[in-house]
């Protein structure tokens, strides 16, 4: 990373091999790496000026252990590295009751998908006694990692977590808000971020997808199977079914101008307006999915199907590019003949989902539980709604 963060003529250095230049084939080896790799400082995403009173912060732009002991004065022996043994390897408790009881009941675990995780249980005295003057943490990475009861850093968390969203007076925010205003603007309509990439998602796609098939046809007013009962512990004894297929489906390929036939014939956009029910919509209502899969209206996709329930859906791929073109200003910081476009793609798709009206995520998606955050406080919190107010079935 220390080589990849360090200003040099990467256009230069990274050409193709020369034959017979041994040299510039060992060269090519880093640059596989730089190929994949962009920077973009922290201020064009983040706005921390409303943190500054509070938390000392300081941005280094060459990500190396040892430049950051040399940019501080500090040495070895006054540095002390924490080594996560896995993800989310410790939790932070300020309530020290709290602390003893999750050890007592032996609960300090997780869950995963694929086995369950134990974690450390630290406090605040745990790193307070610590003598170095360089603590270097892997992270403190989850929304469960640092717990607060004291007022005063509950409010600073939330601080913390409000300066975290994204900026949108930046060109990546320009180029969100050109799309929104393509699909028909903030909160007129429907979002869902599927994410299928990753293993364990790949493995819950279908379960996932007859959820939100569901809960978007609750949200829009098209009928939908009862649930199925609940145990003694209150928990669904099977997974809630999907609708019934449409009986008389239309596969509706979206255009550049959505104000025009026969786009604007069969789709509509729902009220920006909370008061406005949605539930005449039914499968008309303007759906926008972001999404890690590469095409899901691809006729060999699993996920076809939801097209038949809800025509009116667009996904970045169906996007003007020309929407995009804020993003050419954007250059890595390493190199500015680099282009950010291609590395921030994910962050439009996820920036634009969140000005849904109603939006349905992922579960035990990070990601998509951030999106939630987002939507809470660009669309729900403005009419005065949070992502409490609403239930999913």
């Amino acid at each position: 990373m220390f080589w990849l963060t360090t200003r040099k003529d990467f256009d230069k250095i990274c050409q193709a091999p020369t034959p017979g230049d041994l040299y510039s084939y060992t060269q090519r080896s880093k640059c596989a790496e730089y190929n994949k790799f962009a920077a973009i400082p922290w201020h064009q995403l983040h706005d921390f000026t409303l943190i500054a009173p509070f938390i000392k912060i300081r941005f280094q732009e060459t990500v190396s252990f040892e430049k950051l002991q040399q940019d501080l004065g500090v040495t070895d022996k006054e540095t002390h590295v924490h080594r996560d043994e896995h993800l989310y390897d410790w939790r932070l408790y300020e309530d020290i009751d709290e602390a003893n009881k999750i050890l007592a009941n032996e609960s300090n675990f997780v869950d995963s998908f694929t086995d369950r995780k134990f974690y450390k249980i630290f406090t605040p005295l745990h790193w307070q006694k610590r003598t170095e003057k360089l603590l270097h943490l892997g992270g403190i990475f989850g929304s469960t990692r640092m717990n607060m009861v004291k007022p005063e850093h509950i409010e600073l968390q939330q601080l913390i977590s409000e300066i975290l969203h994204y900026r949108l007076d930046t060109p990546l925010g320009k180029t969100v808000a050109g799309i929104v205003e393509h699909l028909g603007g903030k909160a007129t309509f429907n979002g869902i971020h599927f994410r299928l990439r990753d293993l364990p998602f790949k493995k819950y796609a279908i379960d996932n997808l007859h959820a939100f098939e569901r809960n978007m046809s609750i949200a829009t007013g098209i009928e939908v199977p009862p649930l199925p009962p609940y145990d003694e512990y209150g928990i669904l004894t099977s997974l809630p079914k999907a609708p019934p297929l449409p009986e008389d489906t239309v596969r509706l390929q979206p255009q550049h101008d959505l104000s025009q036939p026969p786009w604007v014939n069969l789709c509509q956009n729902v009220s920006p307006n909370f008061n406005d029910s949605m539930e005449h919509i039914g499968s008309r209502a303007i759906v926008y999915i972001a999404t890690d899969h590469k095409d899901i209206r691809s006729e060999n996709t699993r996920l076809l199907e939801w097209f038949d329930y809800f025509p009116c859906t667009l996904t970045l791929n169906d996007i003007p590019q020309e929407l995009l073109e804020p993003l050419d200003q954007l250059s890595c910081m390493f190199n500015p003949s680099k282009s950010l476009k291609n590395y921030l793609i994910p962050l439009v798709d996820a920036m634009v989902v969140a000005h849904g009206r109603r939006i349905f995520t992922t579960p035990r998606s990070t990601f998509s539980k951030y999106i939630g955050e987002l939507n809470e406080a660009w669309v729900l919190k403005e009419q005065g709604y949070t992502l409490a107010s609403f239930y999913t079935y």
